[in-house]
């Protein structure tokens, strides 16, 4: 045990029962529509997102829907990034007017360089809080009524899709298998599928774009499903890649064609 935990522990038992934190509830499941028949359908958005209940009801799809909050982060965090950017600017400008280039051009460089790495530490955070959400969204879903005796269908977008990896894993063990899992635009590896393939009964579909810009410049070591045909021999049969790129926005709209999936995704789930 590390001595900081160490510590914690040893302040909990001190205090009174009252006065002990409870940890903080980081995920939440609210109802879009309800129904005791059809598929139960979990949609999860991802970094600094929350899904939209339109663009969901829009997919049309049958039985009950629900979508998940979890600590996806919020755009506030970007404050120190462009604050950082801002500072370095106000140096930049003047010094560019004034005829010193280098003075500058370095300021900008630096300004922007220190905002990448403060954006970067910002997202590998949420990275982890994706995974450990995961695991804890597990637990809400089998709360849900009708799982067990009505198909149940995962729905992720970007970093979203880490949440649901997780949460696929932990359903596993608690002997909830899952039907189909549908990824958008997904920052989850496309790595080690065989290894969860028997954690769902259905299909796997993946929906990318090889011209995700977002996705190109996140701060991830593997290759994500978002970029890329998922390549999977054990569920060869079972295994949807779809490359969307010609369908979604233009790929200069970075934004706008990482999020265009919302607009597409019901035409590939089960209603």
């Amino acid at each position: 045990m590390r001595f900081r935990d160490f510590i914690f522990s040893f302040q909990e038992s001190c205090m009174p029962e009252s006065r002990v934190p409870k940890p903080r509830v980081t995920v939440r499941i609210d109802a879009i529509d309800e129904s005791s028949r059809g598929p139960i359908h979990v949609v999860v958005a991802g970094y600094r997102a929350r899904p939209n209940a339109d663009l969901i009801r829009a997919a049309d799809l049958r039985g009950s829907t629900y979508r998940v909050r979890w600590a996806a982060g919020s755009w506030a965090e970007a404050g120190a990034s462009v604050g950082v950017m801002a500072r370095g600017a106000r140096v930049a400008l003047p010094a560019l007017h004034g005829g010193r280039a280098l003075v500058g051009v370095g300021s900008l460089a630096g300004g922007f360089g220190t905002a990448a790495v403060i954006g970067a530490a910002s997202f590998r955070h949420r990275y982890y809080c994706a995974r450990r959400d995961g695991i804890r969204l597990a637990d809400q879903i089998l709360n849900l009524p009708g799982v067990g005796k009505r198909p149940l269908h995962l729905i992720g977008h970007s970093l979203g899709t880490v949440v649901l990896r997780s949460a696929l894993e932990k359903l596993a063990e608690r002997d909830c298998r899952v039907d189909d899992l549908l990824l958008m635009g997904g920052m989850t590896s496309r790595l080690n599928w065989n290894l969860q393939a028997d954690a769902f009964r259905g299909r796997l579909i993946n929906l990318y774009s090889p011209r995700d810009r977002i996705l190109n410049v996140a701060p991830v070591i593997d290759r994500v499903v978002g970029t890329g045909a998922i390549v999977c021999e054990k569920l060869s049969d079972r295994l949807m890649n779809h490359d969307l790129c010609r369908e979604l926005p233009n790929q200069f709209n970075f934004l706008g064609h990482h999020s265009g999936y919302w607009n597409r995704f019901g035409q590939y789930a089960i209603g």
